[in-house]
């Protein structure tokens, strides 16, 4: 196992990404296992339309185009919105393999499977090594091997349930990213839909701190995000914080990056445009092709 850095060269280890190094003809026995997987997670309708990540026939834009078009709605009917984009804490190394195992027995997975997947995830060990130094061997009680084909779709198999958990709310996931879209009730005044939108968000949050102590996907409280989206120009003023012991509080923001994509409150898109314009080759070669003027700086004679 080596250990790369999310984003700065140099880090704490916390902020590192655990790859594991595999065998290569195991890599070929899980791409074998995981056509047979899918096609059987496929047939049986296990997996929900709402999880788009690392599955085939399911596409990003689409997944966009879908969670813009309901906020859309609910702002055409003159609802406040609240979309809540929640991070897990290394989502892919919590993995807990007796749950998983107990899982699959409840989603009635065939014993053929079920026994590969089990000696697949139990036994095993790894070493770290950084720089050509080597750790001692170490036992792995949990986690999915990041760098293996077949971890990926065990994971949201794993949290297959996680949207009917979460009721009251729109629930968009791509792999372990999940936007929460809340709506106030139509028919009222807008002080009214904004504190039945209070409302529903604390139930939407207690019901997603009672999901991650089940399943021990533990949240990560300071990536977790707010975005308020109407068409009155006035903000509601609550707070929405955790349960948690140290009752952390979800930062309200602007905009989101939401998948790649800049989503602002009002979803507006001259922001995105603007940034891949100016983030474009051709904008770094020719400026004036795009319509904005160049600047020519000529010698002095």
């Amino acid at each position: 196992m080596i250990l790369l850095a999310k984003k700065d060269s140099i880090c704490l280890s916390s902020l590192t990404r655990p790859i594991s190094l595999l065998d290569s003809f195991q890599k070929i026995g899980e791409k074998l296992f995981l056509t047979r997987f899918r096609d059987l997670l496929f047939r049986r309708g296990l997996l929900p339309d709402s999880q788009s990540g690392f599955r085939e026939r399911f596409r990003l834009k689409t997944r966009l185009l879908l969670f813009l078009e309901d906020i859309y709605s609910l702002m055409s009917n003159s609802a406040p919105v609240c979309t809540i984009f929640v991070d897990f804490c290394a989502a892919f190394d919590q993995l807990q393999f007796l749950g998983y195992t107990e899982k699959l027995r409840h989603l009635v997975i065939p014993p053929s499977f079920l026994n590969w997947i089990e000696v697949w995830l139990n036994n095993r060990r790894y070493f770290v090594e950084i720089d050509g130094s080597k750790s001692r061997w170490f036992s792995i009680e949990k986690s999915g091997p990041q760098g293996s084909v077949l971890a990926p779709t065990l994971f949201i198999t794993y949290n297959c349930n996680m949207g009917s958990s979460l009721s009251g709310c729109i629930s968009y996931f791509f792999a372990d990213d999940l936007a929460g879209i809340m709506a106030g009730q139509l028919g009222i005044n807008y002080s009214s839909q904004c504190l039945d939108l209070e409302k529903r968000v604390k139930i939407f949050i207690d019901q997603l701190e009672y999901y991650s102590c089940l399943t021990g996907q533990p949240i990560n409280f300071n990536k977790t995000e707010a975005m308020f989206s109407a068409r009155a120009i006035d903000h509601p003023n609550f707070v929405i914080s955790f349960c948690h012991e140290t009752k952390e509080i979800i930062k309200w923001v602007p905009e989101y990056k939401y998948l790649g994509y800049l989503i602002s409150s009002k979803l507006g898109w001259g922001k995105f445009l603007k940034l891949c314009i100016y983030s474009s080759p051709l904008f770094m070669t020719s400026p004036s092709l795009l319509g904005i003027p160049s600047i020519v700086f000529l010698p002095s004679l």
